[in-house]
């Protein structure tokens, strides 16, 4: 009866008080506006509402109506409304908590909210969240209890496009953000409109650099091969981050992880929170700059942040970019590797994310014989905002990882883009150029090899490995750096024999070049990398023990990088060449490309037959003779009292500590010694660098100067 009586009246004082010259006409709102409960007792409010509809209207608004009313209700403190809001609103109701708590009355409330209400009738949904709460914060009057003051810094607007971008509910902090820069802006009057200065400065749109991105990385190194778009710009990884989820895990069958990954199964994967372990997950994400998740979650929307999905106020706490998502997906694929095989079979199962994806496409991915994980990040109404996708390969032994983002598509829709990079790649960078192992200075104790700093070190079985892929390494051995770096992973036996890295083809290559031939330019310096990178992919029978080569021992040198000193200058690899000397190898059946430093300077020296003898640990040595043979090898024969042993010159000048591999040997009688005779410095055979260079400054090509070398 007392709600009756109060809109009888208001109808009279509307059309006595509502008259809008502008338009020169009425409003008569009848019962468009509702109260119920102890509201519908507020005179007041029903004097607001009815005023901010008029308003609204004015403007060119659709308000409510007597057939489609809007609904005030008392607000309760019990469900989602929390004891912290003053109103909410949801089409055709609004939640209004009287009396309100400071600092503004409780017609600013009910105008914000009308406006938010109006806005859904008029707009359609049109208006980013942001500006419909900016419109409405200008509407209602809160912006008059608002302080100019200065305009927020680079960082502030930041954190505030980085909310609007992942349409996640405004906090607090960025509502009082947004109310400083309405105070300096204008808003337009007319519907679903929204401030030039502002859509440019707040536009929620992903920034145009988003729209397609890729990077490309030698998983066991790190190192990048090749990237495309914005590598700076974060963004939220969506399920990606299962991935280092998976790998905390303590105990996990492996064919069930990857099925729960492979499905993107979040209700699975978070049952097992329990055998997280914390300081594992925790060091796997460290990579991730931004990083603003509960260290230590105990309810349950705190742990799906770290599976790819909101924080409870609607925000995605944990962004990366693509070089910081990459490390940490290498991480957790080093780390627990066995958990991640499986993941072949995403798009070959029903229930996996890949499974409506094009068949040619997937093809792709089995014949890499590929591990693949989608991640899709959406607004809270269901908008994609950002996909990425995840590829490594081969399973057994990943040795490649790429991860793909793109604005406004969903994760599984990226491999038809990234189909085609993935087909040129397994043509660009095969498998077996992939690595290389190399035996490291011995002995090595564990304290000769260190991480650097702000690079944790993480272990798999004999796997030592840090999250950005680089070591320090300590050494007093002779001919190497004191100290030194290199990229990869580091592999030690228990009898602690042995330290094996596995790096990249090219980081090595670029090592020995620097080690090696540093002086080289043109076409000198392409021919040596292609000897390198030859003998890199075909010399693991050096050390047949460990499948690698060695370091500075005997064939190649590889000292790492000078700690001290800049980068070693990138090479490029000419595959084409290395092909070439594959055919040249063959034909002259080779297994390993000599090279020295050459020269043409004669070098003579005499050593006596008991110098020779303990040089060889022999009581007697009767005959020496030297052979060079059709495949250009060339060997030394020693004649023993009962026996003969054939060497290879490479051996027996190192023993006997020769420039280079001797072109004549003669005895000298009188004397009791053997006279050795040559000419340059190194094996003898194969490639001379003086002669590559002078060659080169004659206007030979590369391949010309290995002909010349290996003929």
């Amino acid at each position: 009866m007392l709600q009756t009586k109060c809109f009888a009246i208001w109808r009279w004082f509307l059309k006595r008080l509502l008259l809008k010259p502008a338009q020169g006409r009425l409003y008569d709102l009848g019962a468009a506006v509702l109260f119920f409960g102890a509201l519908a007792q507020q005179v007041e409010l029903q004097k607001t509402a009815d005023l901010a509809l008029s308003e609204l209207a004015a403007q060119g608004y659709q308000i409510p109506s007597e057939a489609e009313p809007l609904k005030i209700f008392p607000a309760l403190t019990a469900g989602d409304f929390s004891g912290q809001h003053a109103g909410a609103w949801r089409p055709g109701a609004i939640y209004l908590r009287y009396p309100v708590p400071l600092p503004f009355d409780v017609k600013v409330y009910l105008r914000h909210e009308i406006f938010h209400e109006v806005s859904y009738r008029s707009c359609g949904g049109k208006l980013p969240l942001w500006a419909e709460e900016a419109a409405a914060m200008r509407f209602s009057g809160e912006l008059n209890h608002v302080d100019v003051g200065a305009w927020p810094d680079d960082g502030e607007l930041q954190g505030l496009k980085n909310h609007i971008q992942q349409g996640a509910e405004l906090n607090s902090s960025d509502r009082r953000l947004l109310q400083r820069l309405l105070v300096d802006s204008d808003w337009p009057s007319q519907p679903c409109a929204i401030a030039p200065k502002l859509q440019t400065l707040l536009a929620n749109n992903p920034p145009s650099s988003a729209s397609s991105a890729y990077l490309l990385i030698n998983l066991v190194s790190g190192r990048i091969l090749e990237s495309s778009g914005d590598q700076n710009q974060a963004f939220p990884s969506g399920s990606l981050l299962k991935i280092p989820y998976a790998a905390a895990l303590n105990q996990a069958l492996p064919t069930a992880i990857a099925e729960e990954l492979a499905n993107s199964d979040t209700d699975k994967l978070l049952n097992r929170k329990v055998a997280v372990q914390g300081d594992l997950h925790h060091l796997l994400l460290s990579t991730i700059k931004h990083n603003l998740a509960v260290d230590q979650p105990q309810q349950s929307q705190d742990w799906r942040v770290y599976l790819g999905e909101r924080a409870a106020d609607g925000s995605f706490p944990i962004q990366a970019n693509l070089p910081e998502l990459a490390l940490s997906l290498r991480a957790a694929l080093l780390a627990k590797p066995d958990y991640f095989r499986g993941l072949t079979q995403n798009g070959f199962t029903p229930s996996s994310t890949l499974a409506k994806q094009n068949q040619a496409d997937k093809q792709g991915l089995q014949q890499l014989q590929a591990l693949s994980k989608t991640g899709t990040v959406s607004t809270a109404k269901g908008q994609v905002l950002v996909g990425h996708l995840m590829v490594a390969w081969p399973a057994e032994h990943p040795v490649y990882l790429a991860v793909f983002r793109q604005a406004e598509t969903k994760g599984a829709a990226i491999l038809a883009y990234a189909a085609k990079y993935l087909k040129t790649w397994q043509q660009r960078y095969p498998v077996n150029w992939a690595t290389v192992r190399v035996r490291l200075l011995t002995p090595a104790p564990r304290d000769s090899w260190q991480p650097i700093a702000d690079c944790p070190e993480l272990s798999s079985g004999l796997a030592h490995f840090t999250l950005c892929g680089q070591y320090r390494i300590i050494a007093n051995t002779k001919n190497s750096r004191s100290e030194r770096l290199v990229n990869g992973v580091l592999y030690q036996p228990a009898d602690q024999k042995a330290l094996i890295l596995e790096t990249d083809l090219a980081s090595y290559v670029e090592a020995v070049v620097s080690a090696e031939a540093e002086q080289l330019t043109g076409q000198a310096r392409e021919a040596m990398i292609a000897v390198v990178a030859w003998n890199a992919r075909h010399g693991n029978h050096r050390h047949i023990e460990t499948n690698a080569l060695c370091d500075t021992t005997h064939c190649m040198v590889f000292l790492g990088q000078d700690a001290d000193k800049k980068p070693l200058a990138t090479v490029k690899i000419n595959a084409e060449l290395v092909a070439w000397l594959d055919e040249l190898a063959q034909r002259q059946h080779l297994n390993w490309l000599s090279f020295a430093n050459g020269g043409d300077q004669t070098w003579q020296k005499q050593l006596t037959i008991a110098q020779i003898a303990t040089a060889f640990k022999e009581s007697q040595i009767l005959e020496i003779r030297r052979e060079r043979r059709k495949d250009q090898q060339i060997f030394v024969h020693l004649l023993y009292a009962d026996s003969e042993e054939t060497i290879s010159c490479e051996v027996f000048r190192n023993t006997l500590k020769l420039p280079s591999c001797p072109d004549a040997i003669s005895r000298l009688a009188e004397q009791q010694a053997w006279s050795f005779q040559g000419i340059g410095v190194g094996h003898g055979v194969g490639l001379s660098l003086l002669q590559a260079q002078a060659l080169a400054e004659q206007g030979y090509s590369a391949k010309q100067i290995l002909q010349d070398a290996y003929h």
